[in-house]
Formats: structure tokens, sequence, C-alpha cells
């Protein structure tokens, strides 16, 4: 299937990856139905994008990649309307603002995609951790690497 992307134009994808999310991703939660897009030519960067136009679109990362010690408590409910049946079953990501400086790049911790892939199910949910910030610098003294709580 033909879709219109933000960063590559229209590519053609299998109706295989698309993932649905019940609920939307906050503040687009008419949008129920994206793809995950691996950015080969920038290592770790995914993005989350809409098969339904090509916004919105969310770059994504590997939280575990960069914050040793992150790990998220779902809220009641999240494992059952992904079908997952433990925390292996569940992948983890958070979204990324880069904006024109690069250094100035933050994740959102305290709200991560979870997606299920074997079930091609999703969703964006706010962790019971309170303690995770939702713009964590990822260029600073307290990012990669290091412990995210304050």
């Amino acid at each position: 299937m033909l879709i219109e992307t933000k960063d590559f134009g229209t590519i053609d994808i299998s109706a295989d990856d698309v993932i649905y999310f019940p609920d939307g991703v906050y503040a687009f939660e008419h949008c129920k139905r994206f793809v995950v897009l691996d950015n080969k030519s920038k290592a770790g960067l995914l993005q989350l994008q809409s098969v339904e136009g090509k916004d919105p679109r969310f770059i994504l990362l590997d939280p575990f990649a960069f914050v040793q010690d992150y790990s998220p408590v779902l809220p009641q409910g999240v494992m059952e309307r992904l079908h997952a049946s433990s925390m292996e079953d569940l992948s983890f990501f958070v979204i990324t603002v880069i904006p024109e400086n690069v250094k100035n790049s933050t994740v959102n911790l305290k709200s991560p995609v979870v997606i299920n892939f074997a079930e091609k199910l999703g969703a964006q949910v706010i962790l019971e951790n309170r303690e995770y910030p939702v713009r964590f610098p990822l260029f600073s003294e307290e990012g990669a690497g290091n412990d995210a709580r304050d």
C-alpha cells in the first residue's frame, strides 16, 4: 500500500506493518493507524508515521539506549488493551523533539509509545512512575546513559 510520508515522499509499505492505536496518540486522537519506519541513514532514529497522511510523524528513540535505569510502570489495563501477556511482548519508544539546535533535543520519558508488534497494537501511555520528565534533555550532563529521575 502506498502512503505519503513527511520525510520520504510516497513509499510502499505492507499492510501487515500497520500498527493500530485505538486511542490515537496524544493531541492526534483521530489518527489511529501508523507504521514504524527505520531511518537507516541516522542510526537509532525511528519514525512513527501516520498511514492516513504525511502528518503526524513522530521521531522515536529507544529509551533504554540512553537512560540506564528506565523502568516504566504501565497504568492498569494497558497490558490487556495491547493484548500482552508480559512486558517482554512490548516495545517502548520515546517521542523526540529535535529543534533547529540539535543540542537542545528532548525526549518524553513520561509518556512513551508502547507497541505490541506481534498483535499490531500500540498506545501512548502516561507512566505510573511520577518521577520521569516530559522534557528530558538528550545532550546534557543528566542525559545519555544517566539516571533520569529527579
